[in-house]
Order: structure tokens, then sequence, then C-alpha cells
């Protein structure tokens, strides 16, 4: 049904679109009526009548009425551990808490949505309002979100499928990049790698690294590569025998810059003798690698504060004056880069395990 915006069905508009009985309707959507039989091809039609006719489920209905429950979910799917390496999870969380907990707002957090159906993840009335880290961006979770009962701020760079209406928040992906692009060219460097995850291709961030990190190459006319690696690197072996031609490595998350250090000097490469490494995040774990790492730093503390903030906003009826917040970018230099190497690195002076 074309033209209905964000107006939400009734019950029984869902029933007569079905061809059922309400008290159908009610068992399938809400779970009433235990005494109630359905065929499951007939509670097929019920729920894609229901999202045609976008209903919302009676217990956001019955939220809706009692105004607030206070209450804001933190989506992010493949929530890593935070009790070691590096900390992005707890700035992230640091920032989003403290806006929420001072202003009265409980926070859940979500580790896995539906992606067939992610309103049933969001929308059943427990949550006033979404912050969410790497949202999806497949054209039918957009067109989804587009009925979403309640208001959500993204936590990462805008893709292109994203609604125009969508708050984002996120830093300059591509500031950020060309500050450390122009830090190892300063230093000498005129031959590049930059290193993606594996399973993290699609994640705006990274994306917006990556294209920054081409043009920025391009325009400066430096050789430059882009592999993708596995989470656990376990391709740097295989990398340092190749003797690479590359000097300067861009990671695109401090994660993999880390374990990058961490690995070359398991393999014999030292850095930043043979290779200067820059990471991206730098946070205090940066400071903590062997050597400390040389990090574009984005201010994800600020930055999610910020998202809760405007989230609270939205939840409470404020307007918003900007769909896009977008933070600057520093460098902070540390040992892990350095002036590039007069000579090549020969096998014989690698340690290299067999």
């Amino acid at each position: 049904m074309k033209g209905r915006g964000n107006r939400r069905g009734t019950l029984k508009e869902v029933a007569t679109r079905a061809g059922v009985s309400v008290a159908a309707v009610s068992k399938v959507l809400n779970g009433r009526g235990d005494n109630v039989r359905i065929a499951s091809l007939t509670a097929d039609r019920i729920r894609e009548a229901a999202k045609d006719l976008n209903y919302v489920p009676n217990a956001l209905a019955r939220s809706l009425r009692m105004q607030q429950n206070h209450t804001i979910g933190l989506v992010f799917e493949n929530f890593g551990a935070i009790s070691e390496g590096p900390l992005f999870y707890v700035h992230m969380l640091d920032g989003i808490a403290a806006q929420l907990f001072s202003r009265g707002y409980r926070l859940t957090i979500i580790p896995e949505i539906d992606h067939d159906d992610p309103i049933s993840t969001v929308g059943d009335g427990r949550l006033d309002g979404i912050v969410w880290c790497k949202m999806p961006t497949s054209p039918d979770i957009v067109q989804a979100l587009s009925r979403s009962p309640v208001p959500f701020v993204a936590l990462h760079a805008r893709p292109e499928e994203a609604l125009a209406s969508t708050v984002f928040v996120c830093c300059d992906n591509a500031g950020g990049i060309d500050l450390a692009i122009e830090h190892l060219v300063e230093l000498g460097h005129t031959n590049l790698l930059f290193v993606m995850e594996e399973g993290e291709t699609d994640v705006p961030d990274a994306m917006e690294r990556l294209e920054a990190f081409r043009r920025g190459c391009t325009a400066r006319e430096l050789d430059h590569r882009v592999t993708i690696w596995h989470h656990d690197l376990r391709e740097m072996s295989a990398f340092a025998k190749s003797l690479p031609r590359e000097t300067g490595v861009i990671c695109w998350n401090e994660y993999m810059a880390t374990e990058f250090v961490n690995r070359a000097r398991q393999v014999g490469l030292q850095i930043p003798q043979q290779l200067s490494v820059i990471g991206f995040d730098s946070t205090p774990y940066s400071a903590t690698t062997n050597p400390p790492l040389t990090a574009v730093r984005q201010p994800i503390r600020a930055m999610a504060s910020q998202a809760a903030a405007t989230l609270i906003d939205l939840v409470e009826g404020r307007p918003v004056s900007r769909n896009d917040l977008i933070f600057p970018c520093t460098l902070d230099v540390r040992a892990s880069t350095g002036p590039v190497p007069s000579t090549r690195p020969s096998p014989s002076t690698q340690r290299i395990p067999s």
C-alpha cells in the first residue's frame, strides 16, 4: 500500500488485509490467544500484511501511550572483547553511557539483529531509540528501516544507500587518512600499503578510509597497493618473505595496526627501520605496543556522546539541525614511523620462521 508514510496500521486493518480474524492477528503478532491455532502459511500472510500496513505490535503502542521507557539501545553486531587490546569499545561505551545516565536513560546492548526483519529486533516497544554502530546498508534493510517506529542515530560514516533523513555521526575519515599519508611522505616514503580486514570491507568507515588512501596516493603520484588480510594476520610470514617494496603501511583501524606491529616483530621485520606503520583510532592502547604506534586519532568518546545526545533530542521531539555530524581527526606520532630505509633488507638479514 503506497503513500502511507509513517502511519501505523491497526490490528483490525491487518486482519482485513490478511482475510483472518483479529484474534488470529493478535496470536501471530502479539503472542496472545493460546487456544488459537494458526497455519504457517496464514501466519506468513498476516506478517506480510502487517509489514505492508506498518503495523506496530501492542507492546510499542502501550509504550507510546506511556510516552517513554527511558531506555536506549546500542546495536553493535560482532561486539568484541573490551577488557584487553584496542580500547575503541571502551571509549564508545564511556561516551554513550555518560550522556544517557546523566539524563535518566538506561542502556541496552543489542549484539545482533534479524537482518530480514530488523524492526522486530528494535521496534517491539522496549526501546525509545537506537544508537547503531556499523548499521547494515543493504537496500532491503534501508527500506525496512524507513518504517522504523523509533528514531535512530548511526555511529559511522554515511553510505550512499542511507536514508537522507538518518542522522550520522562520524569522524573525518578522509582527512585522517590524508594526515597519515602526508606524515609518511614527509619521512620520504613513496611506496605505501593499505591493509584492510577480511569481513570489514563493506563497513562504511573502512570504505571511506580506503577510497581516501587511493585518492591521496594518486594525487601525490605515490606507488601504492591495497591488501585484505585475515583478522589474525596470518599472511604476515608470507608478506615478509616476499620482500615487499612498500616501506610505509597504513592499517584501516587500531587493531590491525597493533597486530601488524606485533606480527612483524615475530617474523623479523624491524619497525620502523624497515617498515613504518600507522593505525587509525589511537586509543591509549596504541602507546603500549612495541614500538608505540603512530595513529590517526578519532575522538570516539566525544562522537559517541554526541550520538547519544542527538538521539535523546529526537526521542524527546527536539529538531536536529544537521543530519551529518563529522568530527575532525588528528595524528599522534609515536615510534612506529621513521625515515624511509636507505637500503632494502636481504633475505639473509631477516629472521623468518620456517
